[in-house]
């Protein structure tokens, strides 16, 4: 039997409780009016028939199901209720995550009251690091709609949060002077989490590799404009010592495996001084001869310009390995090694 898990979340009044009880069909969640009624997240089983499949002759067909349905409580009653509560959200997330098998359902509700005039910087974010930390797929609710039209509010979420579909329920009658507003939406938030499950997963998942290239971006400019400005020091701390011709050329070497040593650091691989002097004695020496650093005059400028190549050089060939590894592989000295000998190797040619 397919086990649908349905975390529902939002803050204090959004009507999570209420939703819950219509989608079960019965009072197990309590409720109450825009009061913190849920004091601690509650699980809500059932087993139900639920639309599957594709839609033939305008009917979707139904296969009994396990509905595990996970009442949370309102996210902002103070803020250490709903750092607890975001705790236990997040375990019960991996928990299920690692239980559930590949042709079951694992999504959030996220509930927004539509009368209500704001969404919170907070629950943007939320939504966002949750979604793509856990590659679990978000619905926002909007709760409490007298009218399928689209108001203010949804307007607002749909501008700030585009990428994650909306559905407009009201999950119980309302009684109005003369007559009522009949209930509508639950079955239609039923078949977008269940029928196009697979499609809402594949998107998370895109938009998770696209995260994943954007930090890797950010990783790199920030490395290379870290790394730019080691060297800078390097090279002015270079000049200074250059002024001494021939005598400069061992305290110069020791700087510059100081420096790929601090290169690496940067890079969270802590390779120490040793990695260093290897790579510095084994390749980078090789390539770049020291000739001028022994005629007075010239010593302090070509002393500045041969840190700078050898930094330069050594950034350039850093960031294409640690492009290709991960942050395991960063740790393994032999294996690092070889990839930046190669990659230095090649800048020999």
């Amino acid at each position: 039997m397919k086990n649908v898990e349905i975390i529902v979340m939002g803050k204090t009044g959004a009507g999570k409780s209420t939703l819950i009880n219509a989608v079960l069909d019965e009072d197990l969640a309590p409720t109450g009016i825009g009061q913190p009624i849920t004091r601690k997240n509650e699980l809500y089983s059932k087993k139900m028939l639920l639309p599957v499949g594709s839609k033939r002759n305008g009917q979707y067909g139904q296969m009994g199901c396990k509905l595990n349905m996970y009442d949370t409580v309102g996210l902002e009653i103070d803020n250490v209720i709903t750092d607890r509560i975001l705790d236990e959200i997040k375990t019960h997330i991996k928990k299920t995550k690692s239980k559930v098998d590949a042709s079951d359902i694992h999504l959030v509700w996220f509930c927004v009251n539509d009368r209500s005039s704001r969404f919170e910087k907070y629950e943007l974010e939320l939504i966002r690091k949750l979604s793509i930390d856990y590659e679990i797929p978000f619905i926002i609710v909007l709760t409490q709609c007298f009218s399928n039209e689209e108001g203010e509010l949804e307007k607002k979420v749909r501008n700030t949060l585009p990428e994650v579909p909306r559905r407009r329920v009201l999950a119980r009658d309302y009684l109005v002077r003369g007559g009522k507003i009949a209930a509508y939406g639950i079955e239609d938030l039923l078949r977008t989490s269940v029928v196009d499950y697979l499609t809402l997963k594949v998107d998370i998942l895109e938009r998770k590799l696209e995260a994943l290239d954007e930090n890797c971006l950010s990783r790199i400019r920030y490395i290379e404009r870290k790394g730019n400005g080691m060297i800078s020091d390097y090279v002015s701390r270079a000049e200074k010592i250059g002024y001494v011709p021939l005598g400069c050329i061992p305290a110069v070497h020791g700087m510059c495996i100081t420096m790929i040593s601090d290169l690496n650091s940067l890079v969270g691989f802590e390779s120490g001084k040793r990695f260093a002097d290897e790579i510095f004695t084994d390749i980078i020496l090789g390539f770049i001869v020291t000739p001028l650093m022994m005629i007075p005059f010239l010593s302090a400028a070509a002393a500045s310009a041969y840190v700078q190549r050898i930094g330069e050089s050594y950034l350039k060939a850093l960031i294409s390995v640690i492009d290709i590894s991960s942050d395991r592989e960063l740790k393994n000295n032999v294996l690092m090694k070889e990839r930046l000998k190669k990659e230095l190797s090649k800048m020999k040619k």
